[in-house]
């Protein structure tokens, strides 16, 4: 299959760094948005984590499904949760990784911080991919096809 095939059928090119793996123009949210919409873009996107940035769209942290449900399982009543903003409940900082960077690195780099996804940011911080636990694991099914 040549790349253009594998692009138009995979919607990723295959290659050995994360540039050639990651979701590339990631979804985000800002840190001043209100909690109540981050679990509507996780479902609706179906994706467990999310970028969060500042007014002037620079990476400040993400937020996932993982906080959330430590959120929902805190003494905090659920009505509760309208006055939260993506800022309260984020993890920060993000971990990112540079799109050149090898796909083993970025394997290293979850594993060695205990995240399922690392953040691609450009020069000015702003994220322009996403590579998770699940790109990879396309990555591997992908090398073994050809075992």
């Amino acid at each position: 299959m040549g790349i253009e095939e594998d692009v138009m059928t995979t919607g990723r090119m295959t290659g050995s760094t994360v540039a050639s793996a990651m979701t590339v123009s990631p979804v985000v949210i800002a840190e001043g948005d209100a909690i109540a919409g981050v679990a509507e873009l996780l479902a609706g996107y179906e994706i467990s984590g999310l970028p969060v940035v500042d007014a002037d769209d620079r990476l400040v942290g993400v937020i996932s499904q993982t906080d959330l449900v430590r959120l929902r399982a805190a003494s905090l009543p659920w009505a509760g949760w309208h006055g939260l903003m993506v800022r309260d409940v984020m993890s920060f900082p993000a971990w990112t990784i540079d799109g050149q960077a090898s796909l083993d690195e970025a394997a290293r780099q979850m594993s060695a911080q205990g995240v399922n996804r690392l953040i691609v940011v450009d020069d000015q911080q702003t994220p322009i991919g996403v590579i998770s636990e699940s790109d990879l694991m396309r990555e591997i099914a992908d090398a073994c096809d050809d075992c």
